[in-house]
């Protein structure tokens, strides 16, 4: 089968084969974000593991952030608020380039409830190049995290380490659909609208792939 290119048309013969919308199913939006914040504490403390190779040296007892006064509530704050921002920044400004680079105009940003978005709503993309798109900045920001860590000064190795925890927490609602995308045929197109995603499949294709429930 020819390899499908982005397109604001969707080719003849194409139709739609799923839809996940996460507005509509409530049911698994709470799951997925209830399974966020069972990961937010799990790479944390994975993380927080991995010190004793990535740097030991913060492991001593002095280095250890500990919340012991106001003095230290208001740091830790500082440290949460700073890393959510360059979550966002990061995570979302790779995404926006992403899309730039797939359609070679720019993407729409705004801001949905209590998270930010970068998508291209008027795009069928290929399967594969959206599956870049959602997974490549998790991987991006969770390398250079985990490469900055034996590198900054000590006092910033718990803001680096909640900037990756969240990052990953963040996101599991882009793997939850690499997963569901995974499951369908390789060459279908992704028409991404924010909480709602459909897939179309060429039926006439001679490889054609059975969709999976």
């Amino acid at each position: 089968m020819e390899k499908v290119k982005p397109t604001q048309n969707l080719p003849q013969g194409y139709r739609q084969i799923g839809q996940l919308n996460l507005e509509e199913n409530r049911g698994l939006a709470m799951i997925l974000n209830l399974a966020g914040i069972g990961l937010l504490f799990g790479v944390g403390w994975l993380l927080m593991e991995s010190l004793i190779i990535l740097r030991p040296e913060y492991l001593a007892d002095e280095n250890i952030f500990i919340i012991t006064g106001m003095r230290e509530f208001w740091r830790s704050l500082l440290v949460l608020v700073v890393s959510l921002g360059l979550m966002v920044l990061l995570n979302e400004g790779i995404r926006l380039i992403l899309f730039w680079m797939v359609t070679r105009q720019r993407p729409q940003v705004g801001i949905r409830g209590f998270h930010t978005y970068a998508m291209a709503p008027d795009w069928y993309l290929p399967r594969g190049d959206y599956l870049l798109v959602r997974l490549l900045p998790i991987l991006a920001v969770t390398l250079l995290g985990l490469a900055a860590v034996p590198i900054v000064h000590i006092n910033l190795v718990p803001g680096v380490l909640l900037l990756i925890a969240l990052n990953i927490a963040a996101s599991i609602n882009d793997l939850a659909t690499a997963y569901w995308l995974l499951r369908r045929p390789k060459h279908a197109l992704v028409l991404d609208r924010g909480d709602d995603l459909r897939l179309f499949y060429l039926e006439t294709a001679d490889d054609q792939e059975p969709a999976k429930p």
